[in-house]
């Protein structure tokens, strides 16, 4: 991405900010930019898309509709996705007219797998054992040579526990190649971890930059659960991540938001996991527990404003709330459940309608 100069973006009617996917990320970014005075557009195909109803402007069309792309790249000053699965080649072609933050590179990366992982290596992350598996004579020879049970990943496009699967050295490796597609994949080893936590640096356009507090995440299922923060961990640990946050940043050449999942062994050694270059679910408690949302620091690198490490106000917890969950009518009586509802049409099991924040200090 080639920086430009004229910073800081300041908000008026010709400086559009657009925001390409229409999901409660979208939503969210539009919300922060609108009280930043910033007004929005929204590019993302039809469909049940709750950032529609906060935005400036919607243009629908499909990811390799390219006339609509760059009609969409010629309305804005920049453009900023909600998440990494948009073909990296449509934003390609439009940063060949506004600029796109985080770039189509680390998106690319992001999307892959092995390269998010060659590259957190490179900058100095430890992560746990892996294979590039791209046939199933691949994955037979891999298997071999995990200690135990591994998990086989698709190499693209998983999240939330899709597209990966438990294997190990009596596993039908034909059969569970199929049930992924047949496409190239990681095999990983499996861990016995103490935790998740999840970092968040943050990068703007003028050259600042800075972290949130850590957060500590629980899964249920391969889906994010909850979340609370900050997390305790060893200042001398945290320093360490976070000088080697910064290298993979400049590796990247990174300007934005970025998310990345790490697991603590019980040895204490921490193990990167992937990386998610946008606000980040496990971050959704900075909209009630920090005076700038991950939100509103997105807003602000991407029109190149200074930024610096953001402090939480006491102890926070993130519950996520699924289609299971979302009638559950315990959540609206209690007014310390601090709730963020996203507006979602279609309401289905283990779909995330929503979240819910609360101060446990």
């Amino acid at each position: 991405m080639t920086k430009p100069n004229n910073f800081p973006i300041l908000p008026n009617d010709e400086n559009i900010l657009g925001i390409v996917g229409g999901g409660q990320l979208g939503k969210m970014i539009a919300l922060s930019a609108s009280k930043a005075g910033y007004k929005t557009h929204l590019y993302c195909p039809k469909g049940d898309n709750p950032a529609e109803a906060v935005v400036d402007k919607i243009t629908n069309g499909q990811w390799d509709d390219y006339d609509k792309l760059v009609e969409f790249s010629n309305e804005v000053f920049c453009a900023t996705s909600e998440f990494e699965n948009i073909p990296s080649k449509s934003l390609e072609l439009l940063s060949n007219k506004t600029n796109v933050v985080p770039s189509s590179f680390v998106f690319r990366c992001a999307q892959i797998r092995s390269k998010e992982k060659e590259i957190a290596i490179k900058s100095g992350f430890c992560a746990p054992k892996w294979f590039l598996i791209k046939n199933a004579d691949d994955l037979i020879s891999s298997i071999r040579k995990m200690p135990q049970e591994g998990i086989l990943k698709t190499n693209s496009l998983g999240y939330d526990g899709k597209g990966q699967l438990k294997i190990d050295k009596n596993s039908n490796f034909f059969e569970a190649w199929e049930n992924l597609g047949s496409v190239e994949c990681v095999l990983e080893e499996k861990l016995e971890f103490k935790r998740e936590i999840s970092l968040m640096y943050f990068k703007s356009l003028d050259g600042s930059d800075g972290f949130f507090p850590l957060s500590e995440n629980y899964h249920e299922n391969g889906i994010l659960k909850k979340t609370s923060a900050p997390a305790n961990l060893d200042t001398k640990i945290a320093t360490d991540l976070k000088t080697k946050t910064k290298k993979l940043a400049q590796n990247l050449n990174f300007y934005g938001v970025l998310a990345i999942e790490l697991f603590e062994l019980l040895d204490g050694n921490i193990l990167f996991n992937e990386i998610a270059p946008r606000p980040h679910n496990s971050f959704h408690w900075t909209l009630n527990g920090c005076n700038s949302s991950q939100f509103d620091i997105l807003v602000r690198t991407i029109c190149g404003l200074p930024v610096k490490d953001v402090d939480c106000n006491g102890k926070w917890e993130m519950t996520n709330l699924l289609g299971q969950d979302i009638n559950n009518m315990d959540l609206y009586k209690d007014q310390n459940y601090i709730l963020h509802i996203y507006g979602k049409k279609n309401v289905k099991a283990n779909r995330k309608m929503g979240h819910y924040n609360r101060n446990i200090s």
